[in-house]
């Protein structure tokens, strides 16, 4: 161990020459400390450094180090900095850094402390964690278990409900509130509107709202408090619900703290602007007090930035960096000292020209950030902005020059397309597709707007909700049925006519007709498209959009009796009615669809009861707000990378691309964030950060007036923080573009702020007049209508007529033998009714068909399993497939998944569990026997390939679709990579499996299915099984089911 003197050695020891502002960060004495760090000036490099600094110079040992940051991927990164740092120095080995716990993500901390001094409070460490789409599945189930009748509510659909329960559920744990504070709460400010200046006599609209808002939240506060005592019930527990006990715990039992301060000697925090009122509170519980003895003093280091703290939706507090000198003073009272880092060292100096431009507003209302400066020798960059008339020129110019880039040597890893919005990401992504660029949307809410998926999710939206009047008519108009809109119109027409207090009216232009239709909330009087198709009436629809009308209902009448099959089971048979994956098949790229399979196959069964509402309550929250809820990353594959700004918060590329910079897409328009009239929020005064955030002074309208401006001003800030982000991802060319018209609008879109900032920086940029009128008001959409008749049609209208003039004939006593074709030609109205008639007799003949007929037609895909279960039992099968009926799951799968679960886990692959979740729970003696068995097995320190990868496999007609339990590369040089399933049981293990594996690995890869070995792993007894997956098992199993 070589010991450090001076900042000097420390240079020397790892090789970098810090700057004087990081120096005096890393070498300050042992002491609380907030370090300001702006985008790209190297917090990470400084945190290890500041660790190597106080190890090396023996102010502290390394196992005295505790370090805590938001995500597993992160304290995975911040972790291995620091021991990569330690070896360089040689100040620690590998042996030593290896198998520690330096860094953990703030609520694994929180979990610890629970686990390890839950007693103190009577808390058993026996819950399992519920994080993810769980949430929603139990949300969902305590909305259908609440026993009180939801008046105010009632306006809600089933599917919008447990996202507002979990909403308010977090505001709660995030500030430490109790629904007994905000019920109080509540019913006083409800007094105080009541006490509000009347407008004629009567109470104005503002107030009128916000009191409708009150006892919204009120019936809220209802099922959040079913929602917790059934998690309860279920032995279920939040990190959120542990964040609030670990709050407990250090406040109530001073040792937890001083424990704590004896085992560590430094704490880091990273992203301290990110952190929420509770984790905030926590950390001051237990690392700083009222004196030395109760931890005031302790050294606690914060790094952050307050110009990138973009998560205050989700409870972050950006006050909570703002007021760290305080919050965690010197041993004598004296504030901590503050540092800044500003020099950049990741972008160009043009570009960190328009960032700075960005902040500007943030550093002039709130202070604490910093401007930031290039490195000694650091590039110009370049910096393109550019405006376009319309979206569509945008969109194409972007897909036209992204493929230049790349042929002037850039990667496609290297490009980035950052969007404020999901929808806009899609259009880049279709339009980039149209270019034949490989491009990779990240996350799940980018994937729910694309074209196969899209139609998949509004599907599921109306067989769950009878009002989704917007995804019906979507789906009417969309592709598959092209229903035209004088139809559609008068479909809506119908609609109002059949809803409960709706008074005649003149129709209405198309346009407002159906805007007016999907536009209404409340169920107890809203129109439905579903009812007035079930009962037309009279309405003006033609005959050939009725015909397609009744076959969409048919459809949708077949996918509701399997309502109560497992929602999983369910998504896929939508994917299948709707002929996606046959289509997708074709069009060679399956990618999209299999990962949205396998993101609805990650909503797990907690409590053996999950229903449709909750899955499409977490889709909807993705869509939203999907910019942390599913914490994915971008892969390593060579493809362009699209996703929202939230996402891209610590992640850089050589190019990005910030498209759509228009007023009302970026910068957006807050809909939600006002607590006087959006019943989900906690109210402002309940928050942990109160004294921060605009507060309503006066419960008029005179006051909700003002308190809405405050806070428009406010969410323009973190909209500028957003964009400030945006901008900093960039290392080398940043492309900045806007556009005035998009389809739809009738009025022009400015040019935003961030686009004008950008601008005014660089001269030479493309900046025509924009256009007073709108090229394009509707998007651009052909098709024949109505579709030409068909054979079979055309020969129902001949025999109809032969029919009508054999009737004629016998009615006028003449020989039926002997009459001939009259006109040839039935009326319009004759035809209408003949085919009405014939609708019918099909119906009434498909129905009959279903009773007695038993020749079932297989669905188009059939995943791995199926397919092994028509082998060996075809008849079993077929009476499943023809009555579907859920099954109870045997405790061996639920072992298997919960197997399954674990080894995901524990290669960091399912961005919904951790290893200390595991620990947490109740084990069943034999989850924790196969654990044993796998970390004595030869996988045990392999690193794996791929880990539960879905996959999609096109065998002549037949599409099978499954999950490969785990790939590991070879040992053997004869194979490229190992598939592997894992066994937990005695159950025969069938090669067929292993057999559709092994082709479905090579293909996504690429590789020649003999350079793909396969083999059974029995975990219990530690026994690989090596199969000859022959190809021949697959074509021997289809023999009979493909023609």
């Amino acid at each position: 161990m070589k010991p450090l003197n001076d900042p000097g050695d420390l240079c020397e020891a790892l090789g970098i020459p810090f700057s004087p502002e990081q120096l005096n960060a890393i070498c300050d004495p042992l002491e609380p400390q907030v370090i300001v760090a702006g985008a790209g000036t190297g917090k990470t490099t400084v945190m290890a450094a500041r660790v190597v600094w106080l190890v090396g110079t023996g102010q502290v040992r390394a196992e005295q180090v505790l370090g805590l940051t938001f995500t597993r991927k992160a304290a995975a990164e911040l972790g291995g900095r620091i021991c990569h740092a330690l070896e360089r120095a040689d100040l620690a080995s590998r042996d030593e850094t290896e198998g520690g716990e330096m860094v953990l993500t703030y609520d694994a901390f929180a979990a610890r402390l629970v686990r390890e001094h839950g007693l103190r409070l009577g808390i058993e460490a026996d819950a399992r964690l519920l994080s993810g789409a769980s949430r929603f599945r139990v949300a969902a189930r305590a909305v259908a278990e609440h026993p009180l009748p939801l008046e105010h509510l009632s306006r809600l659909s089933p599917r919008q409900l447990p996202e507002r329960v979990l909403a308010l559920d977090a505001a709660l744990g995030s500030h430490l509130a109790t629904p007994a504070q905000v019920r109080e709460f509540s019913l006083r400010a409800r007094a105080r509107f009541e006490k509000a200046p009347l407008w004629r006599g009567s109470p104005t609209k503002a107030v009128l709202e916000a009191q409708g808002a009150i006892d919204e939240r009120l019936e809220l506060l209802e099922l959040v408090e079913t929602y917790r005592e059934l998690k309860k019930k279920l032995g279920l527990v939040e990190f959120a619900d542990q964040q609030a006990q670990a709050v407990e715990l250090a406040q109530s039992f001073p040792a937890v703290g001083a424990t704590l301060r004896q085992r560590f000697r430094v704490v880091l925090l990273d992203e301290y602007q990110d952190t929420s009122s509770a984790q905030a509170i926590l950390l001051r519980a237990l690392f700083s007090g009222a004196d030395t003895a109760s931890g005031r003093g302790f050294p606690v280091t914060a790094v952050g930035d307050p110009n990138q703290a973009i998560y205050g939706w989700r409870g972050a507090a950006a006050s909570n960096i703002l007021g760290f000198p305080t919050h965690f003073p010197g041993a004598t009272g004296e504030p901590a000292k503050e540092f800044t880092l500003t020099i950049n060292r990741r972008s160009g100096s043009r570009i960190l020209e328009v960032g700075n431009a960005l902040a500007e507003p943030l550093t002039r209302n709130r202070g604490g950030g910093v401007e930031l400066r290039p490195g000694e020798g650091a590039p110009d960059g370049e910096v393109r902005v550019l405006c376009f008339d319309t979206l569509a020129e945008e969109l194409d110019w972007l897909a036209t020059d992204v493929t230049a880039r790349h042929a002037e040597g850039t990667a496609w890893r290297d490009i980035a397309v950052l969007t404020r919005r999901n929808d806009v990401l899609t259009s880049v992504w279709e339009r980039l597709r149209e270019h034949d660029v490989p491009v990779e949307i990240v996350g799940i809410g980018g994937l729910l707007r694309l074209p196969e998926i899209a139609p998949v999710v509004a599907t599921l939206k109306v067989l769950a909700d009878p009002l989704a009047n917007a995804e019906v008519a979507g789906l009417l108009t969309g592709e598959r049925w092209r229903l035209g809109l004088a139809d559609l119109a008068a479909l809506a027409r119908r609609a109002r006519e059949l809803a409960p207090g709706e008074a005649a009216e003149e129709p209405l232009p198309l346009p407002e007709e159906l805007t007016e239709l999907v536009s209404r909330a409340d169920p107890a009087c809203a129109p439905s498209l579903l009812d007035a198709m079930n009962d037309p009436g009279q309405a003006a629809i033609s005959g050939e959009g009725r015909a397609r009308l009744e076959r969409f209902t048919s459809e949708l009448a077949e996918l509701r009796r399997h309502l109560d099959e497992p929602v999983p089971e369910l998504v896929r048979r939508v994917i299948s009615r709707l002929g996606l994956e046959a289509e997708q098949l074709v069009r060679g790229d399956t990618s999209q669809l299999a990962r949205f399979i396998a993101a609805c196959s990650t909503y797990p069964d907690i409590d053996g009861d999950g229903s449709l509402a909750g899955l499409l309550a977490w889709l909807d929250a993705e869509e939203e707000h999907g910019d942390a809820l599913e914490r994915a990353t971008p892969t390593a594959a060579d493809s362009v990378k699209l996703l929202t700004v939230h996402r891209a918060k610590g992640l850089e590329w050589h190019t990005v691309y910030l498209p759509a910079l228009s007023e009302g897409v970026f910068p957006g328009t807050d809909r939600t964030g006002n607590w006087s009239t959006n019943s989900r929020l906690l109210p402002a005064p309940l928050r942990g950060d109160a004294d921060a955030i605009p507060q309503l002074a006066d419960y008029s309208k005179r006051g909700i007036d003002a308190y809405r401006e405050e806070l428009k001003q406010e969410h323009r800030l973190s909209e500028d923080r957003l964009a400030y982000v945006a901008a900093t991802r960039a290392k080398r060319l940043l492309v900045v573009s806007a556009h005035t018209w998009a389809p739809g609008l009738k009025r022009a879109r400015g040019r935003s702020r961030y686009f004008e900032d950008a601008a005014a920086l660089h001269e030479g940029s493309s900046m025509p007049p924009p256009l007073e009128e709108n090229p394009r008001p509707t998007a651009a959409r052909t098709a024949a209508w109505p579709v030409p008749v068909t054979d079979r049609a055309a020969a129902t209208a001949h025999a109809a007529a032969l029919v009508r003039q054999a009737r004629e004939v016998i009615a006028s006593g003449g020989d039926e033998t002997g009459w001939v074709w009259g006109s040839g030609v039935a009326s319009a109205a004759e035809q209408e009714r003949i085919a009405a008639w014939d609708r019918d007799a099909a119906f009434l003949a498909e129905q009959l068909t279903r009773r007695t007929n038993r020749n079932l037609t297989l669905p188009a895909g059939l995943s791995a399993t199926a397919l092994m279960e028509l082998r060996k039992n075809p008849v079993g099968f077929a009476e499943r497939l023809a009555r579907r009926m859920p099954r109870e799951p045997k405790r061996s799968t639920r072992l298997g998944e919960r197997f399954h679960e674990w080894v995901m886990a524990r290669f960091s692959v399912s961005p919904g569990f951790d290893e200390l979740e595991f620990r947490a729970r109740a084990e069943e003696p034999e989850l924790e026997r196969l654990k044993r068995a796998f970390e004595a097995s030869r996988f045990a320190n392999l690193t794996p390939l791929g880990i539960e990868v879905p996959f999609l496999l096109r065998w002549e007609s037949l599409v099978l679709r499954g999950r490969i339990d785990a790939v590991f590369p070879s040992d053997d040089p004869a194979f490229d990579a190992l598939v592997v399933d894992w066994k937990i049981g005695d159950s025969n293990a069938d090669p067929l499996q292993l057999a559709i594996y092994r082709q479905a690995w090579a293909k996504a890869r690429g590789l020649e299915p003999g350079r793909v070995a396969t083999a059974f792993h029995h975990v219990l007894a530690n026994r690989l099984e090596p199969v000859v997956a022959s190809p021949e098992l697959i074509r021997a199993a289809t023999a009979a089911i493909i023609p």
